[in-house]
């Protein structure tokens, strides 16, 4: 027996404690169901805070939480923070020994040298599942085109834009990968200005997609003028798993905590015949056995774009 999406709903907000089964939801042929899972997973750095464990230690709980979410939809994944070394970790966590059934690869750069040097804002994708059509990347700054620190930031900024093509649908989606500045609010405020610009001049009518540690609250200037353009996902889903609202923890279970990691939707998202449907969305755990493995808690965002 079938449900419609409607029927689901009134399924799931009426066992709202059971964990929602997105593969249950009913989609057609032509219909694309796919998720964006964003992390950032704290630096590897010998400078660590209390309570930080190791990196060699921490990768374990990185890859768990990836595995526990990229398995039932194709999914497209952002890193933020990570090292070159973290990089090779994850991906190998992922492709595990047979590099033929899970052929993860990723798109970006290191962000002090434009290779391999300092932080990345990588995006990372299943080859089985999707073409990688389009990849660039600039960096937060007045010169965008080569490593620069911009607006007094107290770190070199970068955000990574790609676009991929599904492989069983054939759908195209534009997605953006991004780790604003921590220290400097001008930083951000004009940072969050140029990938709002970048977005709109895109050749191309794809949906498109923001994900990042914006190191802003909902009320700061650099989410609204995203706000402005695109919808924040975690306001419009149609289901919230329960559990965890914020998004940054520390590692001391007495930090602050809050809600700065966003993932961003067409702004026409839900509504009729828009054709992108934020389906889920559900901030993850960071633990792992008795620490977490960031600073920082996974966000996923499931959706279904329709052929119409």
């Amino acid at each position: 027996m079938k449900f419609s999406f409607a029927q689901i709903l009134l399924l799931v907000s009426a066992v709202a404690a059971q964990p929602v089964q997105w593969s249950d939801l009913e989609t057609r042929d032509t219909d694309l169901a796919f998720r964006i899972y964003s992390n950032n997973v704290r630096e590897y750095t010998e400078k660590r805070f209390p309570d930080e464990r190791p990196w060699d230690e921490r990768k374990y709980g990185v890859i768990e939480a990836l595995n526990s979410r990229i398995h039932d939809f194709p999914t497209l994944v952002g890193l933020q923070e990570l090292k070159h070394n973290q990089l090779v970790d994850v991906l190998a966590g992922l492709n595990g020994q047979n590099q033929t059934e899970f052929p993860w690869a990723h798109y970006g750069v290191g962000r002090d040298d434009g290779v391999e040097k300092g932080e990345y804002s990588a995006i990372l994708y299943n080859t089985l599942e999707w073409d990688l059509l389009n990849g660039t990347y600039k960096w937060l700054s007045p010169t965008p085109d080569v490593p620069s620190y911009g607006w007094d930031a107290g770190s070199r900024r970068i955000v990574t834009m790609t676009t991929f093509r599904n492989k069983q649908t054939g759908t195209k989606v534009n997605y953006f990968n991004t780790h604003l500045d921590n220290k400097s609010e001008q930083s951000r405020q004009e940072s969050t200005k140029l990938i709002v610009g970048w977005l709109q001049s895109i050749p191309n009518d794809y949906p498109q997609f923001l994900s990042g540690d914006f190191n802003s609250i909902a009320s700061d200037i650099a989410y609204e003028t995203v706000a402005d353009y695109m919808a924040d996902t975690n306001v419009i889903a149609n289901i919230h798993e329960t559990g965890n609202e914020t998004t940054y923890t520390g590692f001391e279970y007495g930090d602050h905590q809050s809600v700065i990691d966003f993932i961003w939707a067409p702004s026409n998202s839900n509504k009729p015949k828009s054709g992108v449907e934020v389906v889920g969305y559900e901030v993850l755990s960071n633990n792992y056995s008795d620490f977490r493995f960031s600073d920082h808690r996974p966000v996923t965002s499931h959706f279904r774009i329709s052929s119409n």
